[in-house]
């Protein structure tokens, strides 16, 4: 390398090194912007700056984004070790004890399981060890969200998305319960309760992306087995539900772990459907599974101890349902 390109090196600056790292990653200026918290103009000056020193276009536009080329390519590995190390830098003399100031996790929960999870949540001894959570409803932008740093994780049923994000399973919904008003006329059925029982009777469901928003694994059953739900009907939040159960002399599905706090609605019953009519109802599909989806390991703002016992709890939720 000449001298000329050395010196034009040497003067950049840190923060130049940190927008190119995490235009690479990312493929978009404005979520550099957002996660460098800083304004647009700003990113694109650096950008100029680092196309003058390398004597390259380094990202050119694409449908979806910035795409690097061969020069980016080659640069990218040396200047993620720099950047890492002036990290390493930085938190040394950072992190003092006594100093911390832990900020709020995030999280994206489908609306099913939300109540039970934040009630599972505030009386688990992890709390102190998982600090400051907040539980958001997930919904058809939570992947988004999750991809610009807006939301730390979710939890949801639907694992697709157009951005590269991290997808886990951590479990499935293979116990289901059944809520209907008091004294709704399904709860005197001698034979017990089955699919067809409650086929007779007008069908609530908490839609839930990625998993009944569509259609409900009980429609399937009656369209397979030749028969007809009376009536299909569709909320989003579980004030909603319960309102609907009330009013509507509907019945519906939820999962086990909901059951506690759903006994304590007053107005309604909860019984557990029997594990063969589950079977039945689920068919020659494998039960729904719920997904824990995070952006990629570099960009999370959450520790490794913290991950765990997030997930040791949802598990812990899931098996005790």
């Amino acid at each position: 390398m000449g001298n000329h390109h050395a010196k034009k090196i040497c003067e950049l600056d840190v923060f130049c090194l940190m927008v190119f790292k995490v235009i690479f990653q990312t493929g978009h200026a404005n979520i550099a912007a957002k996660q460098l918290n800083v304004s647009a103009p700003k990113i694109s000056r650096c950008l100029n700056m680092l196309r003058a020193t390398f004597d390259d276009e380094l990202f050119y536009r694409r449908q979806l984004g910035l795409k690097p080329t061969p020069v980016a390519e080659f640069l990218y590995e040396p200047i993620c070790q720099f950047c890492d190390a002036v990290s390493k830098i930085e938190q040394s003399l950072t992190d003092k004890p006594g100093e911390d100031c832990p900020s709020i996790l995030k999280i994206a929960v489908t609306s099913c399981i939300m109540a039970s999870l934040s009630l599972a949540f505030s009386r688990s001894e992890y709390r102190p060890l998982i600090g400051a959570v907040q539980f958001v409803t997930w919904d058809d932008n939570s992947a988004d969200l999750i991809h610009n740093g807006e939301i730390d994780m979710g939890i949801s049923f639907d694992g697709s998305s157009e951005h590269p994000l991290s997808v886990e399973s951590l479990g499935g919904l293979s116990k289901v319960c059944l809520a209907a008003e008091e004294m709704h006329p399904i709860w005197k059925s001698e034979s017990g309760i089955s699919l067809e029982n409650i086929c007779h009777y007008p069908f609530l469901c908490l839609d839930s992306v990625g998993f009944n928003d569509k259609i409900d694994p009980l429609e399937v059953f009656a369209r397979q087995s030749g028969g007809n739900i009376l009536d299909v009907s569709r909320v989003n939040t579980r004030d909603e539900w319960y309102s609907h159960l009330l009013t509507m002399g509907t019945v519906s599905f939820l999962p086990c772990s909901e059951a506690g706090i759903g006994h304590h609605l007053p107005g309604v019953r909860v019984e557990r459907l029997c594990d063969d009519e589950v079977a039945r109802l689920h068919g020659d599909s494998m039960a729904p599974e719920f997904m824990l989806i995070e952006t990629q390991q570099e960009h999370r703002r959450y520790s490794v101890e913290q991950r765990e016992l997030i997930i040791q709890l949802i598990k812990q939720l899931l098996s005790a349902s």
